[in-house]
């Protein structure tokens, strides 16, 4: 298991303060393998460019291919997911809990993980966790939405790898494919967690941000 890099070196007095996704991709890259590739999903059913359907059979046959995504772009695409959240009021020290509907595709799922993470925001993924609409709660989830448009100003070309995918905090639902290409939005940075800070709920138990690491590496990433 890699050692962890501290933010604040741990005393007699004091845990020190760490984050296991930096260890899986800010560090990494800082080290030169931001190419590597860590993290696989299945070839999509309806292959998309620019967030519309592919028809041309050409196209499709190219495109319907395992995405594979490296260490680059989950870092990308992570740190502006944690932005949106950030951006849409989720403050994780009030007791906010991410959770998954079933419908949300696993590539999807596997970067709304490791966002969470970068901001110390508790993920529930036990069986039965609850998805409905309290205002503690943060829902990711199938939408049916037109896609969005690229060319205005402040929407990126940049693929989200949330098409079809929304969240809802409370009464509140946003597009994630467009919040994700907005160049408005901006990336969170990693933050400094107490090892004790509650990251995971499982049905095999709690997992701390000082216990994680090897969790996300496993079950999270497809290599790194």
């Amino acid at each position: 298991m890699t050692d962890f890099h501290y933010f604040a070196v741990p005393t007699a007095a004091d845990p020190g303060t760490l984050n296991p996704v930096y260890e899986l991709l800010d560090f990494p890259i800082a080290m030169g393998k931001a190419e590597d590739i860590v993290l696989t999903g299945p070839a999509p059913e309806k292959p998309l460019v620019d967030g519309r359907e592919v028809t041309d059979p050409r196209l499709v046959k190219a495109l319907s291919v395992p995405v594979e995504l490296d260490r680059a772009e989950v870092l990308d695409r992570s740190s502006k997911l944690a932005g949106v959240l950030r951006a849409m009021g989720v403050v994780p020290e009030s007791g906010a809990r991410l959770t998954f509907a079933e419908d949300v595709p696993p590539l999807a799922r596997a970067l709304g993980v490791l966002a969470a993470a970068r901001i110390g925001l508790v993920v529930d993924l036990r069986a039965g966790a609850p998805s409905d609409s309290a205002s503690d709660l943060v829902v990711l989830h199938a939408i049916e939405d037109e896609p969005v448009e690229p060319g205005r100003a402040s929407v990126r070309v940049t693929r989200s790898r949330f098409e079809g995918v929304g969240v809802t905090i409370g009464s509140e639902t946003a597009n994630l494919d467009q919040a994700m290409r907005d160049s408005r939005v901006e990336f969170a940075a990693v933050v400094p967690l107490d090892p004790q800070r509650t990251l995971l709920l499982t049905d095999d138990g709690d997992l701390e941000a000082g216990t994680s690491l090897e969790w996300y590496r496993t079950e999270v990433l497809s290599a790194s």
